[in-house]
């Protein structure tokens, strides 16, 4: 879910969280590592099965 912290998307960008140290993006195409930790990143803009 996301949170007040997060960058806006734009329309043509998605929002991307690492899976190691939790850092959000913003982006048009999805980073390969964080920038932050050089963890995963998941596009939190794909649904995905609860």
């Amino acid at each position: 879910m996301p949170r007040w912290s997060d960058p806006a998307p734009r329309s043509e960008e998605q929002l991307f969280e690492c899976l190691g140290c939790g850092t959000r993006v913003s982006r048009a195409r999805s980073p390969p590592r964080c920038e932050d930790c050089g963890g995963e990143m998941r596009n939190l803009s794909v649904p995905r099965p609860e």
